[in-house]
C-alpha cells in the first residue's frame, strides 16, 4: 500500500512563485518520502490572493524534482485547513489501497491538520518538514500558534456538528 504525502498549501506570491513555506512543506514531503517506492503526493490548496492554485504551484515543483504525473493527486477547490482535510478525505478513501498518511506542513499547523484527519477516521504521521521558525519573527510565529490554539476547537466543533446533522438526516 502506498503512502500519501498529503501537503497543505501556503501562499503563493503575486509573481506566481512558491512562498518559502510552501518551499518547506514540499521539501520536507520529499525528504520524507525518499526511499519509498509508490508513493502518492496529495498536494492541497486553492486559489488564494495570488492565482495559480496552490496545489497546482506545488504539483508544478513535485514535477521539476522528477515525480510523476501519476504520482501526484490534486485538491485545488480548497481555501482552508478544514475544507482541505475534507476534500482530501474523500479523495483518500477513493483510492484503491491506502498505506500511511503522512502530513507536510509547518510545526505549528501540523497537530490540527492530524486531528480533523483522526475525526474523519484516517490516522496520520507528521512528515520531516523544516521549521520556518528563523524566517518569521518571534511575533509572527505566536500569532501562528494563536490562529492554531483558537482554530482547534473551531473546527472540531464544525466537524462534530456536520456528523451529527449527516446521522439525524439519515435517520429520518
Amino acid at each position: 500500500m502506498p503512502p500519501v504525502f498529503v501537503i497543505f498549501g501556503a501562499a503563493v506570491w503575486l509573481d506566481g512563485q512558491p512562498s518559502n513555506a510552501m518551499r518547506r512543506r514540499v521539501e520536507g514531503a520529499l525528504t520524507t518520502a525518499t526511499g519509498q517506492p509508490n508513493a502518492l503526493f496529495l498536494a492541497t490548496g486553492g486559489v488564494g490572493k495570488h492565482p495559480p492554485s496552490e496545489a497546482r504551484i506545488m504539483r508544478n515543483m513535485l514535477l521539476e524534482k522528477g515525480i510523476a504525473e501519476p504520482d501526484i493527486l490534486l485538491d485545488e477547490a480548497s481555501t482552508d485547513t478544514l475544507s482541505s482535510v475534507r476534500n482530501c478525505t474523500r479523495i483518500l478513501h477513493a483510492l484503491p489501497e491506502l498505506g500511511d498518511v503522512v502530513i507536510c506542513s509547518d510545526v505549528y499547523h501540523i497537530p490540527r491538520c492530524r486531528w480533523l484527519f483522526h475525526l474523519y477516521g484516517i490516522p496520520s504521521r507528521a512528515g520531516q518538514v523544516e521549521s520556518g521558525r528563523r524566517a518569521n519573527t518571534a511575533l509572527r510565529w505566536m500569532y501562528y500558534y494563536t490562529r492554531e490554539a483558537l482554530a482547534i476547537p473551531w473546527d472540531t466543533a464544525l466537524v462534530l456538528l456536520s456528523q451529527l446533522l449527516s446521522r439525524k438526516v439519515s435517520y429520518n
